[in-house]
């Protein structure tokens, strides 16, 4: 054991021994590029060379160029951990309300993740739509809470008044899609705003507003509109979608601060945001003509879709949002794999209890008519 004794003087002085004999292009450290050539490789994204991705609504311009410059800049800051302070107080500007009202995060995933654990736990019970996003759902149901689950109506939109009938004394919390996905609805304001004034101080409605940039409500009422007035409302956003981050993970939480502080203390705080996104996310409020340019192409891929299952006669759910509903005449399990063997992607609607739909994103054109193309050789039209 004595000869694994070193002090503290011999320990440096071996190691500029060490530095006597090396020179100095022998350390990684010194020629960063040569090890960014050596380390260089092929990645694999998940999807075939020339994949059309139509199934994950994602906005297929990416970030704007300003956007890219930013977290360009933020990655020379990838050594430090995020302070998001900034990002906390431009959201909260720019939303014209509080900064203890605003809690950043990894994409608005990690509310739908966290809201259970803050809200539900010990016995709650949460009331939502069937046809909807599972992610709250879902993790309501891992830590046992009891989930209601109400069909939409006949048009696909929100069935209030069966939400209402499903509370119980133990309901603590009402999940709301606004407009939904994956139906592309938008309900409207009045209706959940009587809803939310309906029900007892004690019920938290989560209002997810992923799409809420095609909300299109001419007044400009939105969650946050219910918020400010004193509802008992949480609502979640992202960037993933009109400001193409979604591969980043950025969103945000905005409630009364007593709401935010209690998903606070289960959440990831700054450190589930990285700097690069940090940077981003910041250059991204600040282009408005990168959103307007994504929603002008969404609109103009609705209008396309639309006079293509007209001519092909197929149903379709009218869409605000950057996605649409088509039926199919066959199972959209067996719809997707014979659009995936020839490379178009999209989402089948047994992922939400609508097993003779498909889910399409709006993409560029040329992906469009690739998908209908596609289309029109599965169902034999």
């Amino acid at each position: 054991m004595a000869n694994l004794k070193i002090s503290r003087r011999n320990f440096i002085g071996s190691i500029a021994a060490s530095a006597a004999v090396l020179p100095l292009s022998s350390y990684s450290w010194a020629h960063p590029s040569k090890i960014a050539l050596a380390s260089e490789k092929k990645i694999d994204w998940g999807y075939p060379e020339g994949a059309i991705r139509l199934n994950a609504n994602e906005n297929p311009y990416g970030p704007s160029l300003s956007t890219i410059k930013a977290m360009e800049k933020g990655l020379a800051e990838g050594h430090r951990y995020t302070r998001a302070t900034q990002l906390t107080k431009e959201l909260a500007s720019y939303h014209g309300i509080s900064t203890d009202m605003i809690l950043a995060g990894c994409g608005s995933t990690e509310f739908l993740r966290i809201a259970p654990w803050a809200f539900l736990r010990d016995g709650g019970e949460l009331v939502t739509t069937l046809q909807t996003f599972k992610t709250l759902p879902r993790e309501a149901k891992k830590i046992g809470a009891k989930v209601n689950e109400i069909p939409l109506d006949k048009n696909f939109y929100f069935d209030l008044q069966s939400l209402k009938k499903a509370l119980t004394p133990k309901t603590k919390m009402v999940y709301l899609v606004n407009p939904n996905n994956p139906t592309g609805t938008r309900h409207d304001f009045e209706a959940i705003r009587n809803f939310c004034a309906s029900l007892p101080k004690s019920i938290i409605v989560f209002i997810d507003e992923a799409y809420s940039h095609f909300l299109e409500d001419k007044q400009g009422r939105d969650g946050l509109t219910l918020i400010k007035k004193g509802y008992n409302v949480l609502v979640s956003r992202t960037f993933s979608k009109v400001y193409g981050l979604a591969g980043m993970r950025l969103g945000y939480a905005i409630a009364d601060p007593s709401i935010i502080k209690e998903l606070r203390a289960f959440g990831f705080r700054n450190l589930g945001i990285n700097q690069a996104v940090f940077a981003g996310g910041l250059a991204s409020l600040e282009d408005e003509k990168h959103v307007q340019k994504y929603k002008k192409l969404v609109n103009e891929g609705l209008e396309y879709f639309y006079h293509q299952f007209d001519s092909m006669g197929l149903k379709y759910i009218p869409s605000t949002t950057p996605f649409l509903m088509v039926k199919v005449n066959m199972a959209s399990k067996v719809a997707i794999k014979k659009l995936a063997s020839k490379n178009v992607f999209v989402r089948k609607g047994e992922d939400w209890q609508m097993p003779s739909y498909l889910r399409i994103t709006m993409g560029f054109p040329e992906e469009n008519k690739a998908c209908i193309s596609a289309l029109k050789k599965v169902l034999n039209l």
